[in-house]
């Protein structure tokens, strides 16, 4: 840049003219005005950028360099390497032949408002991303699709923050191995079918809504289905969940802090006929059922496949083992042989009301624990023995997996002979699948013992 010094060379020759009309004030405030000038304008040069640097004195986007010819659209045709596609409008998607648009691989579409595909749907590629701005105010739909999924996935597909609106909303067939769905605020908005999960490692849904929706199916084989923290309102005469008989879950279907709105004439899940879950792995925690519909149709809390905590509108399962017999007539046989020791109390049990179907009695005077958790429980046992001979020291306790646990034991002494003597006994013991609690009674002479009545109550500790 070069200075205009031709304009400080006519400032002088204005202060010549200036002397020479014989005016020294005006020529001493013209001087000071011209070197003040002249001063500021040498500064403005010093400071002055000579060459603009991307991402040093002017910034870059994405490390990629704002400088030089051409222009990087923000809008339809993608942001610099065009992994991120911005959609405001059906022609910003890839153009649609034979009513499929076919979404590319690895590349994120971010919807900004409501998008209408008028008729066409889209088919996605490998781990393309669907994201909106809000599920408020950014939606796809297309007017005219009926019959076929407005959404196709062989792959994993992510989407975020978005409504879908369609007839059928997805068709999602995953490989069952390294495919998953991970979905979050997504809403489903008057889709009469919501359509096919099938075959993936994972299906995780959190802050959603079906919103007028329903007939979601799952089918193939899926590790765990879980949604947390979603509303349900289910469309007429639907069904919110479908789980198909042919679906394996190998880990659990889960679903908590959520609300079903379930009227007259819906589902909110249907298990019939049943699929194939683990034990302990249909679980229902911290959620509210309403609206007076059929809210379980097949598992329900009398299943060992349910696991329902804290439940508002369906009965929630509990883990309580219960048996009992009450005047019972058979002597359980002490003699020589077992004189101080434990024996198992004979007599027939019956299984008593409130009995959680993870406790099974496969033989009298034997609970048997068939839940996948391992948990402490409360034994509590009362009941009373008798014995046909006066003054007997008899003890009962209570023994698992046929080994009797000592702090359990309680003794009576028996004044009178075949006089009924109660006793009651408790411990807080820990049962795995497969373990089974008994009552076993111990005499310290050969008299035959009875336990003429017996209630038995074993409950799972929460906290």
């Amino acid at each position: 840049m070069s200075l205009p010094f031709n304009i400080f060379d006519r400032f002088k020759q204005q202060i010549a003219d200036l002397q020479a009309e014989s005016d020294p004030a005006a020529v001493a405030q013209l001087e000071s005005d011209v070197a003040q000038l002249q001063s500021d304008v040498i500064t403005l040069d010093s400071d002055k950028q000579n060459n603009l640097i991307s991402g040093t004195n002017i910034k870059s986007i994405n490390q990629i360099s704002l400088l030089g010819a051409g222009n990087y659209f923000l809008g339809g045709g993608g942001l610099a390497d065009g992994s991120i596609i911005f959609v405001a409008a059906k022609e910003d998607l890839p153009a649609p032949s034979s009513g499929v648009i076919t979404l590319d691989s690895n590349v994120t579409y971010f919807f900004t408002t409501t998008v209408d595909l008028l008729g066409d749907r889209l088919v996605c590629g490998v781990n393309t991303t669907i994201l909106g701005g809000s599920s408020e105010n950014c939606r796809i739909k297309s007017t005219g699709l009926v019959g076929t999924a407005l959404i196709t996935s062989n792959y994993s597909l992510p989407i975020r923050n978005i409504t879908i609106e369609a007839n059928v909303a997805l068709n999602l067939d995953g490989d069952g191995t390294t495919t998953a769905i991970d979905w979050f605020g997504v809403n489903f908005t008057d889709c009469p079918t919501i359509g096919t999960v099938k075959d993936y490692t994972n299906f995780i849904m959190q802050d959603s809504a079906f919103l007028n929706s329903g007939n979601m199916t799952f089918d193939g084989t899926i590790g765990t289905i879980g949604a947390s923290q979603c509303l349900f309102n289910c469309n007429a005469s639907g069904t919110a969940f479908i789980l198909a008989p042919t679906l394996t879950v190998t880990r659990r279907f889960r679903i908590v802090y959520s609300s079903f709105i379930i009227l007259s004439g819906e589902k909110a899940i249907d298990t019939t006929p049943a699929p194939t879950i683990p034990d302990d792995g249909f679980i229902l925690n911290y959620c509210n059922f309403s609206g007076g519909g059929t809210y379980l149709d097949g598992f329900d809390h009398t299943s060992v496949k349910s696991l329902f905590i804290n439940n508002v509108g369906i009965t929630n399962t509990s883990n309580v083992g219960h048996n009992f017999m009450i005047n019972n007539t058979t002597n359980t046989t002490i003699g020589v042989p077992n004189v101080n020791v434990w024996v198992k109390a004979a007599g027939t049990t019956t299984v008593g009301n409130g009995n959680s179907p993870k406790w099974t009695q496969p033989v009298s005077n034997r609970l048997l624990y068939g839940g996948i958790i391992s948990s402490d429980f409360i034994y509590n046992a009362v009941g009373t023995v008798q014995s046909s001979a006066a003054n007997q020291v008899i003890s009962v306790a209570l023994a698992k997996n046929g080994v009797v646990q000592a702090e359990s034991e309680i003794t009576c002494r028996t004044s009178t002979a075949n006089q009924p003597f109660p006793f009651a006994l408790q411990d807080v013991i820990n049962v795995s699948t497969g373990d089974y609690l008994e009552i076993y009674v111990l005499n310290t002479q050969s008299t035959d013992v009875r336990v003429g009545d017996l209630n038995v109550i074993i409950q799972k500790i929460t906290g």
